[in-house]
């Protein structure tokens, strides 16, 4: 049996992750701007904070991830967004046995995603959410983890969000997202989405499910 081919478009820097096709600016303006802002600097400047550019927002042709990649990619959509996640080394984030069970993804919302005037679009808020959770994946395929789920590309088996406050246009977004337990080829994720005075805007729970490998 062998798994699907495992392909991303992962930037990540400090472990020498720079994929052929990238724009040789494209993670360095995105953490230049939430470096600029000190929230955001706060949390990105945190003891063995790794930050990185999931591939989402670097794709790989002009059919992959062009929701968040192109679409949504402009000056009223999402107008910026890096993720980071936490090791104690570069070589316990690369360990193959060493899951990154834990990522937090930063964004810049317009006011372009607004459903109602000034609150940002409950569809766009799962999106996030969904996307965030994805982003586990993302980095642990990228990141060669001998884990199953980890093998191939994944996909949302189901996703229950509920919305607990308003979201605002014209502001940043902190969505963590946690892998709360790996079992074969399914994955319970929980996320979390919170604004700059950490209240808690959105949280969601999903199941995921990685590709059958061909006969």
């Amino acid at each position: 049996m062998e798994y699907p081919s495992y392909s991303n478009s992962v930037i990540c820097p400090a472990l020498d992750i720079a994929p052929a096709n990238a724009p040789p600016d494209l993670f360095a303006s995105e953490l230049s701007f939430f470096a600029s802002h000190p929230w955001t600097a706060s949390l990105l400047s945190a003891p063995d904070t790794i930050p990185f550019l999931p591939s989402c927002r670097n794709p790989q042709s002009s059919a992959h991830d062009q929701l968040f990649g192109n679409s949504l990619n402009n000056a009223r959509g999402l107008t910026h967004f890096l993720s980071y996640f936490r090791a104690p080394s570069v070589e316990v984030a690369k360990d193959p046995s060493h899951n990154i069970t834990e990522i937090v993804v930063l964004v810049s919302v317009g006011e372009g995603v607004s459903g109602y005037p000034g609150i940002v679009h409950g569809g766009i808020v799962t999106a996030l959410l969904d996307e965030s959770m994805g982003t586990i994946f993302d980095l642990n395929g990228t990141l060669g983890k001998d884990a199953r789920a980890f093998k191939t590309s994944n996909v949302t088996g189901g996703i229950d969000v509920k919305f607990l406050k308003h979201v605002p246009t014209d502001s940043v977004l902190c969505i963590t997202a946690i892998a709360e337990k790996i079992d074969g080829r399914k994955t319970t994720v929980r996320g979390e989405m919170k604004d700059e005075q950490g209240q808690l805007l959105a949280s969601c729970s999903s199941k995921w499910v990685a590709l059958k490998p061909s006969l």
